[in-house]
C-alpha cells in the first residue's frame, strides 16, 4: 500500500510539473506576440503618417486656393523687400518668365549655386516658381493619363478628350500669363505669397 501511495504521489508530482512547463513554454510562446500586437496599436496611436498629413495638407491648401482664384485673388501677403537689390530681382524674374521656353532649369541652378544660400529672395522665388511649374506638370500629366483613360469609352469618351483639347490652349495661356505676373511682380522687389501653394511650402518646411 505504501508503495502504491508512494506512486500516485510521484505521479501527481510529475503531472504538476508537467502542466509548469507547459503553462511557461506557452507564455513564452504568446509573448512575442502580445509584444508585436501592442507594437501595432502602439503605431496605430501615433496618429497619421507624414505621407498623410501632407496630403490632408495639400487638399486643404488646394480648397484654399480655388477659393482665393473664385475672389479673384492671385497674390497675398504681397510686400516689397527692402534687401532685394537690382541683380536679386532680376534673378527673380527669371526664375517665372523661363518657364515659358525651359522649365525647371532657372530655380534649380539657382537653388544649387552658393550665392543664392546667402541671398534670401532669390531662394524665395526660386523654390516658389519651381513649385508652380512642378504643379502645372502634374496637372498635365493628370489631365493626360485621366483624358487617354476617358477616351477608351465611345462617344462620351471622344467628346470629353475633343473638349480637354480645345481648352488645353487656353490653359497654356493662362500658365504663360500666370508665370509672366508673378514675375513682374518678383522684378518689383516684392516678396508674395500664391494662394494654397506658398502655405503648403511653408507647411512643409521648403520656404
Amino acid at each position: 500500500m505504501e508503495n502504491k501511495s508512494e506512486r500516485e504521489t510521484a505521479e501527481v508530482r510529475d503531472e504538476t510539473l508537467r502542466e509548469g512547463l507547459e503553462q511557461v513554454q506557452a507564455q513564452q510562446t504568446s509573448a512575442p506576440v502580445e509584444m508585436a500586437v501592442e507594437n501595432v496599436t502602439d503605431w496605430q496611436n501615433d496618429g497619421p503618417s507624414p505621407a498623410e498629413r501632407m496630403a490632408s495638407n495639400a487638399r486643404e491648401q488646394a480648397t484654399a486656393a480655388a477659393d482665393a482664384l473664385r475672389r479673384g485673388e492671385f497674390m497675398r501677403d504681397a510686400a516689397v523687400d527692402p534687401e532685394a537689390d537690382n541683380d536679386d530681382r532680376l534673378i527673380a524674374l527669371l526664375c517665372y518668365v523661363t518657364q515659358m521656353v525651359i522649365p525647371l532649369v532657372m530655380p534649380v541652378l539657382v537653388l544649387m549655386s552658393e550665392s543664392s544660400k546667402k541671398r534670401p529672395f532669390q531662394r524665395f522665388h526660386a523654390v516658389q516658381s519651381l513649385a508652380l511649374v512642378s504643379l502645372f506638370v502634374l496637372i498635365s500629366l493628370l489631365v493626360t493619363i485621366g483624358t487617354a483613360i476617358i477616351s477608351i469609352i465611345p462617344v462620351v469618351g471622344w467628346l470629353i478628350g475633343l473638349t480637354v483639347l480645345c481648352l488645353s490652349p487656353i490653359a497654356v495661356l493662362m500658365g504663360y500669363f500666370a508665370v509672366g505676373y508673378y514675375g513682374f511682380q518678383s522684378y518689383q522687389g516684392k516678396r508674395f505669397g500664391i494662394p494654397g501653394l506658398t502655405s503648403f511650402l511653408k507647411d512643409q518646411g521648403w520656404l
